[in-house]
């Protein structure tokens, strides 16, 4: 751990500032083409699964199918290119290191949140267990909950007066900006997914140039004293845990994903790996080789999407 010997921690402006920061436009740009290819996946039913897709023109047999694996593929084939490319970029921030793995966590939810419907939001699978908008909602919460009393905890001073806990005052403060836990999953299913990342990455880019100094500074969490650090830690493994809850809830409603389903669960995993090496931002100096690799990703995996849909008939 590193060792603090300031009396305070200078806050970069994106830490407190009205403006929420914005993702660079490579990245929102690819989400939107990994968004159209799974709309296509998921309109293929299973019983076209086996129809003929020339791949390349030549037809390997294994027909559509085979055509959404394809984009699993083609993702794991830039991020490869993207390894190569950075090996020799400077080394990234220590808190967007240490963030990275909750864009992992997080798009292996959304994998499972892209073939759902609005109607199984509020079905109650089992009596005294959340549905599916409520695990949602707190999963949502809990995020920006995160975010808001880390930065808080940032903000207090060091030293013989610093607080132990949060104060009174700071629980009331963090009632009166966060908004209610039960609002965090109202609307859509679109509208819900939509939330899950706005939160997550702005407050991935609010702590992005916290340097190592600041992630040791000396926090709580659950009444058990920790750093930021683990605050930081703590993002993607409460957002596996609630994935987890959602895949018992969808199990006690009786919901069967179709095979193409099970499929883009997959390709949404391959993007989370893809996506933790450059999320909330690049390595200084990378953007323009970032961009290239993805726009030429995103533009394979539309169109094979959109052709294999057109075998498929749908």
């Amino acid at each position: 751990m590193t060792t603090i010997e300031r009396s305070s921690i200078d806050l970069p402006e994106a830490m407190s500032s009205p403006t929420v920061p914005v993702l660079p436009g490579s990245i929102t740009r690819a989400r939107a083409a990994l968004a159209a290819a799974s709309t296509d996946s998921l309109a293929i039913p299973d019983s076209a699964l086996p129809r003929t897709w020339l791949f390349r023109g030549i037809d390997t047999e294994d027909g559509v199918r085979y055509g959404i694996y394809r984009g699993a593929e083609t993702i794991e084939a830039a991020s490869a290119e993207l390894v190569a490319a950075l090996a020799g970029a400077p080394a990234r921030s220590p808190a967007t290191i240490r963030s990275a793995p909750a864009t992992i966590a997080r798009w292996a939810l959304q994998g499972r949140l892209a073939a759902l419907d609005d109607e199984v939001l509020d079905r109650v699978a089992k009596e005294g267990e959340w549905t599916v908008r409520q695990t949602l909602a707190h999963t949502i919460a809990g995020q920006r909950s995160y975010g808001w009393f880390s930065r808080w905890w940032l903000s207090q001073p060091l030293g013989p007066g610093r607080p132990s806990r949060a104060t009174p005052e700071a629980e009331a403060a963090s009632q009166q900006e966060l908004p209610p836990e039960e609002g965090e999953a109202d609307g859509s299913v679109a509208d819900i997914r939509a939330r899950l990342d706005a939160v997550l990455d702005e407050w991935a880019l609010r702590f992005a140039t916290l340097d190592a100094a600041a992630l040791a500074v000396p926090a709580m969490w659950a009444g058990v004293p920790v750093d930021i650090d683990f605050r930081l830690g703590r993002w993607a493994s409460h957002i596996a845990e609630h994935t987890i809850q959602l895949d018992k809830t969808l199990d006690w409603l009786g919901y069967q994903p179709s095979e193409a389903a099970r499929i883009v669960r997959d390709l949404y995993a391959a993007w989370g790996r893809l996506e933790a090496q450059i999320w909330p931002m690049a390595p200084a100096g990378a953007d323009g080789v970032v961009a290239s690799i993805l726009e030429r990703m995103a533009a394979t995996l539309v169109s094979e999407a959109r052709d294999v849909r057109e075998a498929a008939g749908v």
